[in-house]
């Protein structure tokens, strides 16, 4: 087995472990009442909420592969082996819980909950590694932004009272569905 396909399937095996203490700690306080205890965000949340960040990173991926195509630069995307649809659903689940979760506590508001969106959303753009130096890069860059700020909404909005994180958890995989279908299309997929 290569080396991306066992990252690709720790990354995975690590979201799923995630998502596991989440919905159990999830189930609890549906089941008794109490507080939240270690997850962040394990709180119920309307549907409405969750399919308004899907929809919402669903047309800034489709926004910024318009800009890559008007910049001519569609064709230094890196490639993607298949077996990283595995990794992109790990790490999403993983970003998300670290941003948006452990980092962005339910009780933040006002200039406290603003700076650590601005913050987390430059960290969040700038630890996917593009190229800034470069059109590519610098466009990749800034759609990462952007996507983090979007999904810092989907906890933080007044659809989501409770907080709950599954809008973020279901906007990041949407995304990374989407990047990765955008990529199957283009010819930026290795089925070997």
């Amino acid at each position: 087995m290569s080396t991306e396909a066992l990252t690709s399937l720790f990354y995975f095996a690590l979201g799923l472990g995630v998502v596991w203490g989440w919905r159990r700690e999830y189930k609890r306080r549906i089941k008794t009442g109490e507080g939240e205890s270690f997850w962040p965000g394990t709180s119920t949340t309307p549907t409405a909420s969750i399919l308004i960040i899907i929809a919402g990173v669903l047309l800034i991926t489709i926004a910024e592969t318009c800009v890559e195509k008007r910049f001519n630069v569609t064709d230094s995307q890196s490639r993607l082996p298949a077996v990283y649809l595995f990794y992109l659903m790990g790490a999403a689940i993983i970003e998300e819980t670290v941003f948006r979760g452990f980092a962005a506590p339910a009780h933040f508001t006002g200039l406290k909950l603003l700076a650590v969106i601005l913050i987390g959303s430059l960290i969040f753009a700038f630890i996917h590694g593009f190229d800034v130096r470069e059109t590519k890069g610098q466009i990749s860059t800034l759609f990462a932004f952007i996507i983090s700020i979007w999904l810092y909404l989907g906890r933080f909005n007044p659809l989501n009272k409770n907080r709950s994180m599954a809008p973020c958890y279901w906007g990041h995989i949407a995304r990374n569905l989407a990047v990765f279908g955008i990529k199957w299309a283009q010819g930026f997929i290795d089925f070997n």
